[in-house]
């Protein structure tokens, strides 16, 4: 009898423990984060999803905040630099209690090319005020924690992109050290320029060098700017909806002809546009605006 029962305790023993550990360990193998996309291109930006444990991403001296999401996880934007140095990159992915994480990712190699804009010189001398700039500061630097954005956005506008994202922009030949923060899309004088998605209108009002410009507080990091337009249709404080119009299409600023000139930020950096929207270059090279 006393065998029988060593038997099976011993039996007992094989089958519980793997359960036993297994109960242990798992929610230690359920704490783990994932980035997408995983291969980066220089301007985009990386979405990091992790469990409730986890509070911030930070890579190259930015950080994003981890914020709750409906499903449960946590999601923070993170912007890759044009700046930044291709090739393998580690994330840290810090925990409430202190203790870090890393998540490696792979920056792509990313080719910006040149582009030329003629302007003449009335348009070329303007520049930005001191107030206008720190207006603008104090619009990136904003971090709300209710998000009102879905995916996916909406285009603006209906035209085709005239200047892509990241190119290197030249002022009547002479280099400006520069680069393009958003994209231009054709648009015709009047036409309607719409929120890409929800959000708070920060500011509506004439500037220097924007023109015309709404900036719109989307949430959790992400904004959206639009410029240059003859008329606006918003005020500062206003919620608007995806598609609620803005204002309308124009050349104010420093611009030399009817377009629309928008962007996204991400936690405070431009990113680039077409990997929240699917964007349709024109099709030949059009003169920049």
């Amino acid at each position: 009898m006393t065998n029988l029962l060593l038997i099976i305790a011993l039996l007992l023993r094989r089958l519980l423990l793997p359960l036993i550990f297994l109960a242990i360990c798992a929610p230690a193998f359920s704490q783990t984060c994932t980035v997408a996309p995983k291969q980066v291109k220089l301007g985009e930006t990386l979405r990091i999803t992790c469990p409730p444990a986890f509070s911030s991403a930070a890579l190259n001296g930015r950080t994003a905040k981890l914020f709750p999401q409906a499903t449960g996880n946590n999601l923070g934007l993170l912007p890759i630099s044009v700046m930044d140095a291709p090739g393998p990159a580690k994330l840290t992915i810090s925990r409430i209690d202190g203790g870090q994480e890393p998540l490696s990712i792979t920056i792509r190699k990313t080719t910006f090319p040149w582009q030329n804009v003629k302007l003449n010189p009335e348009v070329e001398a303007l520049h930005s005020t001191s107030e206008e700039m720190a207006l603008l500061t104090a619009f990136k630097e904003k971090l709300s924690d209710n998000r009102l954005w879905q995916d996916p956005l909406a285009p603006p506008v209906s035209g085709c992109m005239t200047s892509p994202f990241g190119v290197k922009r030249l002022h009547n030949g002479k280099p400006t050290g520069e680069y393009h923060g958003g994209v231009d899309q054709r648009t015709p004088a009047g036409a309607p320029i719409r929120a890409v998605a929800a959000g708070t209108v920060s500011f509506a009002q004439e500037f220097n060098v924007l023109g015309n410009a709404v900036g719109i507080d989307h949430g959790q990091g992400l904004e959206s700017m639009y410029l240059h337009m003859s008329k606006l249709a918003v005020s500062p404080g206003m919620q608007v909806h995806r598609g609620d119009i803005l204002g309308y299409a124009g050349s104010t600023g420093r611009s030399t002809g009817p377009h629309l000139h928008w962007v996204l930020y991400v936690n405070g950096m431009n990113v680039n546009p077409a990997q929240w929207i699917k964007l349709q270059p024109c099709p030949r090279q059009s003169k920049a605006r």
